[in-house]
């Protein structure tokens, strides 16, 4: 019989970019010359779903990771992450706030971060923007809740691991409203125009937000030497007596609108999802278009980037589905925490969860996905 320890290094090399992260972690636990291999990292892990990154262990201080294809909780050692608020989800990065409100950028399994500059003070914007309603809030609120307030979303137009002139852009502040920040810069900068974000993108070399409140609104910059939102004329219908909130997602360079309509439980304080719509909208042409399927992709979506996968290569992960995190922006969620995680199915319009919801989450540990990657 042969002896597995003595393979030659390129054939176990080859072997390494058959292995998600968790059985590639178990592949250099085999012997001293597979562990070798495998710390030379000259193969990246296979497509993985994303995970689902949750609070600290109350007991550890360790991070809690949901592996949705082992349907497996990890508790990770990551001291960066300890106390971290996170609203961003980008190529392995993870834009973390921590209770003295500093942000920055962090990828958790390299170690690599960028300190980003202090976030911008509400009353630079309120000088020049009187018809928005400043907060009242700071003056006696916690650390904590601030924390979680200052910013809804955080996303990315590049990995910097790769480039070094991206772009990082938050929806900022109880108004919802936009700012930037690029390598060498020495604070944030505010997007005018439009307020009320639910959700940020880029496709297609552009920067495109949606705003719910009210008319569903579509807003693009394309002009980043002096950025401004200008509205892009297309119609959206909206359901009026259901609270929604709006996505944007790409897929292979077409425009998705993903509307998830919520209820809010007076008696039990916190909000479920009770339907979803997917519209295609054609920038060029003004309309969007009611959508039944989504090319046979799985969609993962919340406060982070959104993340297309091929179910195809996922036995666990069914077609024409999107997969929703809980987005409450509150902390007054005492009995149920965070719930609000289901799964739509395009095929027979129905609703279903994917995580337990008898596991309490704390409202502090906002719930985000994120594909790791330690290279």
């Amino acid at each position: 019989m042969a002896n597995w320890s003595e393979l030659p290094i390129d054939l176990l090399e080859y072997l390494t970019s058959f292995l998600s992260l968790p059985d590639y972690h178990r592949f250099g636990a085999v012997c001293q010359n597979w562990w070798s291999v495998a710390k030379q990292k000259h193969s990246r892990p296979a497509n993985q779903l994303p995970w689902l990154v949750l609070g600290d262990d109350y007991a550890t201080q360790k991070r809690t990771f949901f592996n949705l294809l082992e349907n497996k909780h990890y508790c990770i050692d990551i001291p960066e992450l300890r106390g971290q608020y996170l609203c961003g989800s980008f190529y392995g990065w993870l834009f973390t706030i921590d209770i003295q409100l500093n942000a920055r950028l962090l990828n958790p399994f390299t170690g690599k971060q960028y300190d980003l500059p202090p976030l911008p003070a509400y009353s630079e914007y309120f000088k020049t923007h009187a018809y928005l309603r400043e907060p009242t809030e700071h003056s006696t609120a916690t650390f904590a809740e601030m924390q979680m307030k200052l910013v809804w979303k955080a996303i990315l137009d590049y990995d910097p691991s790769d480039r070094s002139d991206f772009k990082v852009v938050i929806v900022y502040g109880e108004n919802r409203v936009l700012a930037f920040w690029r390598p060498g810069d020495l604070k944030w900068k505010f997007i005018d125009g439009y307020w009320y974000i639910d959700d940020v993108l880029f496709s297609n070399g552009k920067l495109y937000t949606i705003t719910s409140m009210g008319d569903s609104r579509l807003n693009v910059v394309d002009d980043w030497s002096a950025p401004k939102l200008t509205q892009v004329k297309v119609t959206i219908p909206t359901i009026f007596d259901v609270m929604c909130f709006s996505y944007l997602v790409d897929i292979r360079g077409e425009l998705l609108l993903v509307q998830r309509y919520r209820e809010y439980n007076v008696v039990e304080q916190h909000h479920t999802t009770i339907d979803v719509q997917v519209r295609k909208i054609d920038v060029d042409g003004g309309v969007s278009v009611a959508c039944k399927h989504i090319e046979g992709y799985a969609i993962f979506l919340g406060n982070s980037l959104p993340v297309v996968v091929d179910p195809s290569k996922f036995p666990s992960c069914r077609k024409n589905t999107i997969y929703f995190t809980d987005i409450s922006f509150t902390l007054n969620a005492p009995k149920y925490g965070r719930d609000d995680f289901w799964i739509y199915d395009m095929n027979t319009c129905r609703l279903s969860r994917y995580y337990p919801c008898n596991i309490f989450i704390p409202p502090v540990a906002a719930p985000i996905w994120f594909n790791p990657n330690p290279w």
